[in-house]
């Protein structure tokens, strides 16, 4: 049974040429194979998915990805529909990143699961990676930032800013240089 689920995943593209290392699963090629580990309790949130691709130097049309995820243990298919990709023509391979949720696949502890990058021939597929995203890792993470509910003055990274820019602001040179000028 093949399932095509719509407006699941989105991504984005960087420059680069390597999986970043903490993918838990990578392989060469536009497809991967591999088992879920015992999920201890765990609540897998989904997949962040991340190919390393070259543009067809001499194809105009949109570039897209379209994802095919396969459970073995559970016997079904699902086809995600395909997004377009903002990828320049270029020489230099590219990095494409996206999450996909747990919500429309329900993978399972153990699960033995196959994905599959189809970019339609409009881009070469050389590597792909998988990393498994779990509640408690999210929450974790969350909390380490300082993005909880309670944080009324924005971001951990606005309120940095703001402090460097009161440093900035406060500093015994720009105060003598904001008293010379009045």
């Amino acid at each position: 049974m093949v399932l095509f689920v719509q407006g699941c995943f989105s991504g984005l593209v960087l420059p680069g040429n390597e999986i970043p290392a903490l993918f838990n699963y990578k392989n060469e090629g536009a497809s991967i194979l591999f088992k879920l580990p015992e999920f201890d309790g765990r609540n897998l949130n989904g997949m962040n998915v991340c190919i390393v691709c070259s543009s067809h130097l001499e194809k105009e049309e949109t570039k897209q990805i379209r994802i095919k995820l396969t459970n073995y243990t559970k016997g079904f298919t699902k086809k995600f529909r395909a997004v377009a990709v903002n990828l320049v023509k270029s020489c230099e391979d590219h990095l494409w990143q996206g999450h996909i949720s747990n919500n429309f696949f329900k993978l399972g502890s153990e699960d033995e699961v196959e994905l599959i990058v189809d970019c339609m021939n409009t881009m070469t597929v050389k590597k792909t990676g998988v990393y498994l995203v779990y509640a408690q890792d999210e929450a974790r993470r969350k909390a380490k930032r300082g993005l909880d509910s309670d944080d009324r003055a924005g971001s951990s990274c606005d309120n940095l800013l703001l402090a460097k820019r009161l440093r900035m602001e406060t500093s015994p040179q720009n105060i003598e240089e904001n008293m010379d000028v009045a």
